[in-house]
């Protein structure tokens, strides 16, 4: 049966807690593995899952904390969360608890990477695109969209039966969809990653900004040279939930910054969060995303022939001033910086 699946949500940041946060209240045998701070906290006063702004009405959730896979029986589903930079070393890791038991593993990743990764380690590897946006506040705090939303797939087509268990357990609080489209859907989610870098050098939800007209408009052009890179490598537009469709970031481009400004009222009314790499930087890690989402673009341009000069510009920047030491630049300042860069 369905509930008497054991699951397992690997790592506490942001979407493991969202995942295990919406999931738990409605399954019974989930179990979060993780350690530190976030683990210890969640651990002794449950989760603190909420919608921006409602983080003081929230009603801790109770999920019980793991070390190791050691400490339960075999489980049947893994949900890995983790980064990919620390994708390699966590697979490594699991495969030696679990020794030969072979478990669905469900991987919750940005990009392409963990594709090469996982199946060293596994037999059954079910990918997911994530179609939300989820921060972590600090240790057993997370906030969250009002609704998560993610597409499952593999690269073959194959464990279709997996698939659909999953998406059934998924489906219990969030929306889940089935595509035999993976590469499409994984590669649109990367075009529009491409905006990450952008919001973290402006601090986007870290320190104020009054207006984000240009800024705004500027995230449409990074993703617009993103979906034709895309078409030249033979890939087509895939759905992404609420996120804006090709047609929309191409108008964006097109009209003037004053009205592409409706571009970005999206992420004010889902009320969002820093993304994935803001929260690596203003956590002072030393690795980021940087080059498994911005820098693979970039050599997929180059494969295919066409070029990106505002993602090229957006990343060097990004490279010379992330780091432990990173303070966001003015609108003003990163506008400039762009514009001085594209005339040399």
């Amino acid at each position: 049966m369905l509930l008497d699946k054991k699951l397992v949500v690997v790592g506490a940041g942001a979407i493991g807690s969202s995942v295990a946060g919406w999931i738990a209240p409605h399954y019974e045998r989930l179990w979060l593995l993780a350690r530190g701070e976030s683990a210890a906290a969640i651990k002794n006063k449950g989760l603190k899952f909420y919608l921006k702004g409602e983080e003081a009405n929230a009603v801790p959730i109770s999920i019980k904390i793991i070390k190791s896979l050691s400490e339960i029986s075999p489980p049947d589903i893994i949900f890995v969360t983790v980064k990919n930079y620390d994708l390699d070393t966590t697979a490594r890791m699991l495969r030696d608890q679990l020794g030969s038991h072979q478990p669905i593993i469900v991987a919750l990743e940005n990009g392409v990477e963990n594709q090469l990764v996982l199946p060293r380690y596994f037999t059954k590897v079910i990918y997911g695109v994530v179609c939300f946006n989820a921060w972590r506040d600090g240790p057993g705090r997370v906030g969250h969209q009002k609704r998560g939303y993610i597409i499952l797939g593999t690269p073959l087509n194959d464990l279709q039966p997996e698939q659909r268990e999953v998406a059934a357990i998924l489906r219990l609080r969030l929306d889940c969809s089935l595509t035999d489209r993976l590469e499409d859907a994984v590669h649109c989610k990367l075009a529009v990653n491409l905006t990450n870098v952008l919001m973290t050098l402006v601090g986007f939800q870290k320190v104020p900004v009054r207006s984000f007209d240009e800024v705004a408009q500027m995230s449409a052009r990074l993703i617009w040279e993103g979906i034709q890179v895309l078409q030249a490598a033979g890939f087509k537009e895939h759905k992404l939930g609420r996120i804006p469709s090709w047609s929309t970031i191409r108008l964006s481009v097109r009209l003037p910054a004053s009205v592409t400004k409706v571009f970005y009222r999206y992420a004010v009314r889902e009320e969002l969060g820093m993304n994935s790499t803001s929260q690596d930087i203003f956590a002072g890690k030393a690795t980021t995303e940087l080059e498994s989402l911005n820098g693979y673009m970039l050599t997929l341009a180059q494969k295919a022939g066409v070029p990106m000069p505002i993602n090229q510009t957006v990343y060097e920047i990004a490279k010379e001033r992330f780091g432990p030491d990173f303070q966001p630049m003015t609108k003003k300042e990163l506008l400039t910086a762009i514009q001085n860069r594209l005339k040399r």
